[in-house]
């Protein structure tokens, strides 16, 4: 029983996907008398906790009930009260924990005041799904860094781009709208100055009403980006990295346009690090690359990438753009390795989603 109400839980917990950033998903489920009195998740950042969600769904007396939670129950005030101190108030029995919270403000704390206020408390049902469901959160938390995936839509033989660099469209329809989902659930998407020359994206988030900050990050280390892209008349904050050598009138007019600009004075390069860094201090937790190759290359080298999603569309161009052709040869013995989590078919294409493995 356990497990079939924890993973009801579970799935609550992903309804906040894209809404909570850079808080984590929570599901939480209410029993008594084995039913469910009351079903909650936490919806939007700022807002109810998943915890007081379920409490103030329930419609019989909490009295004895038993609370099933994803993620443990907060013991800090920050924008809502602590959940905790809610939970021992209405007098819960047991509470069910899938995941205890990495976050070193509340770690095991929310599960020893429910002890010591005499709860039953148990830890770890689902506890591995739990993990993966805020898998960008435990990596922030862990890390104080942000979680980073690679989106490419590529040939059956790996080309993101023919010969000429044209790559609309390669995967279908189908595709493009998971890929549509996969911005929505980032903090940020990030493409490389050429890709944003040659194909002048949107980069935004359509199908989707996303109420977090959402941000566009670009590459460009001279800062060759022409004022009239359509990156610049979509929603959402825009940020460029740039190196020492980009222009400081340029820099300027975009400021003054409401563009952030991060410059590393001390290269013309701009390292995987450095980005990171400079994103997470603004509170950015996800972020979702999209390209292009040298991008790619950018982050895999010194081992930035967490997470890829795979599109293959069942055609070869034989020469082109390779996804991953930038990377350093690396041999048989020695390859990048991905854990694959999901793989499926999407309209005409195929999907993998893979975790990239720690080298060895």
């Amino acid at each position: 029983m356990d497990i079939n109400f924890m993973k009801i839980a579970l799935d609550l917990a992903k309804k906040g996907e894209g809404q909570v950033s850079p808080n984590p998903l929570v599901g939480a489920v209410i029993v008594k008398d084995a039913k469910i009195i009351g079903k909650g998740y936490h919806k939007e950042f700022g807002k109810n906790h998943a915890e007081i969600n379920a409490i103030l769904d329930a419609k019989d007396p909490l009295l004895g009930a038993t609370m099933y939670v994803t993620l443990e129950p907060c013991t800090v005030f920050k924008k809502t009260p602590p959940c905790v101190d809610r939970i021992i108030k209405e007098g819960f029995k047991r509470v069910v924990i899938a995941q205890k919270d990495p976050n070193q403000a509340i770690n095991g704390n929310g599960i020893k005041r429910l002890k010591n206020a005499g709860i039953d408390v148990e830890v770890g049902i689902l506890g591995e799904e739990a993990c993966k469901l805020n898998a960008f959160y435990n990596y922030n938390m862990k890390t104080k860094k942000p979680f980073i995936s690679i989106k490419a839509a590529m040939t059956f033989d790996g080309k993101i781009a023919d010969m000429r660099g044209e790559s609309k469209w390669i995967t279908s329809e189908d595709s493009r709208n998971l890929g549509m989902y996969l911005r929505f659930i980032h903090d940020a998407i990030l493409v490389g100055a050429e890709t944003i020359r040659h194909d002048n994206p949107h980069l935004d988030i359509r199908g989707y009403e996303k109420k977090r900050p959402y941000y566009k990050i670009i590459i460009s280390k001279k800062l060759y980006i022409p004022e009239n892209l359509n990156v610049f008349k979509t929603s959402g904050e825009t940020i460029i990295f740039c190196g020492k050598d980009a222009d400081q009138i340029s820099i300027k007019n975009l400021e003054d346009r409401g563009v952030i600009v991060f410059q590393n004075k001390t290269s013309s390069n701009i390292d995987a690090d450095f980005i990171r860094n400079k994103l997470f201090e603004k509170g950015i937790g996800s972020i979702l690359i999209e390209g292009g190759a040298s991008v790619f290359a950018n982050f895999i080298e010194p081992n930035a990438i967490n997470r890829m999603y795979l599109f293959y569309a069942p055609i070869i161009f034989g020469k082109g753009v390779s996804a991953f052709g930038k990377i350093t040869p690396r041999y048989i013995n020695n390859p990048m390795k991905l854990d694959i989590c999901e793989y499926k078919r999407i309209g005409t294409d195929f999907f993998v989603q893979g975790e990239v493995c720690s080298p060895d």
